[in-house]
């Protein structure tokens, strides 16, 4: 028998099936406790209808506490609850919040951290 076309020889659904496999096991990486905890914080917010810094800061003591809950459960040590502060805030804060905060980063010579918001401003 001759093979005419390239898909009569081999089966290109079954290799499609195999590398596409593998590529969506790669796409579903794990994320740190860092970056959970600020992803499941950031839903129970969105879930309360708290979209920016000025909303967060303003909660009632009940959001507090089961944003503190969930900080209890995910964070081991104090770097990362920092961390998961840093990220929120960055997460949260509008243009001139950032700004004020990078400021205050530069101040506390937090020069990476600067990096991540200068990051966000340029993607704002």
């Amino acid at each position: 028998m001759k093979v005419n076309r390239y898909d009569q020889f081999i089966n290109e659904e079954f290799f499609k099936s195999i590398f596409n496999s593998s590529k969506k096991k790669n796409k579903t990486a794990k994320f740190s406790r860092v970056d959970s905890c600020v992803v499941n914080i950031l839903n129970f917010l969105s879930e309360n209808d708290i979209y920016n810094w000025s909303q967060f800061l303003k909660m009632s003591q009940f959001d507090r506490d089961a944003i503190d809950r969930l900080i209890d459960t995910e964070v081991n040590s104090m770097v990362e609850l920092k961390e998961v502060r840093f990220k929120l805030k960055l997460e949260l804060s509008d243009r001139g919040q950032l700004m004020e905060y990078k400021e205050e980063l530069e101040l506390a010579e937090e020069y990476e951290k600067c990096a991540q918001i200068v990051k966000k401003l340029s993607q704002k």
